[in-house]
């Protein structure tokens, strides 16, 4: 009788740590982790603030972006744009 306890015993704890493993999976990078216009703040306890600054404001961003319009990737060279007016009218024909 003893050792059925212990076998059921054990199969609970285990039972229990597989449940507590699950429920601790490491979530994925959002995309705004590697933008050029996020300012990304990390906290000690692992949680990150992270700040959309594309168009000059700072606006906070409160869920896991999978998809932007204006994702620009950090590591790459900054895009050229021309900002004024045309330099050259193109001939008329």
């Amino acid at each position: 009788m003893p050792f059925l306890v212990f076998v059921l015993f054990r199969v609970f704890v285990e039972a229990v740590r597989i449940f507590r493993t699950k429920a601790r999976e490491i979530k994925p990078e959002p995309l705004c982790a590697g933008c050029f216009h996020a300012h990304v703040q990390y906290a000690a306890n692992a949680r990150r603030a992270i700040s959309c600054t594309y168009g000059g404001g700072v606006r906070p961003m409160k869920l896991d972006v999978l998809y932007c319009t204006d994702y620009q990737a950090r590591n790459l060279p900054a895009r050229a744009r021309v900002i004024g007016f045309v330099r050259e009218i193109a001939p008329a024909e």
